[in-house]
């Protein structure tokens, strides 16, 4: 499939904060037409 020129996203900011100095994962799942992401375990 073609993607139409130019994109739709360009950019996708992600911003989270941390409450405690610990080790943190967040996924970012990306896909030609969307992307979501959460709080990892």
């Amino acid at each position: 499939t073609k993607l139409p020129e130019p994109a739709f996203l360009d950019h996708v900011p992600i911003r989270f904060g941390m409450a405690e100095p610990m080790h943190y994962h967040v996924p970012l799942l990306l896909s030609p037409f969307g992307y979501s992401t959460y709080r990892g375990s």
